[in-house]
């Protein structure tokens, strides 16, 4: 018994994020304290995949200038993930995204998640 249970300790060992799936870059970027105050004012969260060379400050600028809630932007480069809190009423994602989009040239934005 013993040693099936050291086997299963040796084998088993613990789980690895990929870094490629959804919850991964998800995980990467969710601020717990963004999502509920974002929920209390009737906000969305955000998540977009990076494709391109960019900044940290650089995103986080375009997404501030493009009407992103401040203090919510949040950068894995790692995972090439942004996010962020928004208002739908007067910057919802059809605006902010392509606002983004031209202020960092050359790199494409991908939503791939909005928590309402």
């Amino acid at each position: 018994m013993r040693a099936a249970v050291l086997i299963l300790a040796l084998v088993g060992g613990t789980a690895q994020a990929c870094g490629y799936c959804v919850e991964d870059k998800i995980a990467a970027v969710y601020d717990h304290q963004v999502v509920t105050r974002a929920r209390e004012a009737r906000h969305e969260v955000v998540f977009l995949h990076v494709d391109g060379r960019v900044t940290r400050q650089a995103l986080e600028q375009a997404a501030y200038a493009a009407g992103a809630d401040r203090g919510t932007v949040r950068v894995s480069a790692d995972l090439l993930t942004v996010s962020f809190a928004l208002d739908p009423g007067r910057n919802g994602l059809g605006r902010v995204h392509p606002a983004m989009e031209k202020r960092l040239k050359g790199v494409s934005l991908m939503p791939f998640e909005v928590m309402k």
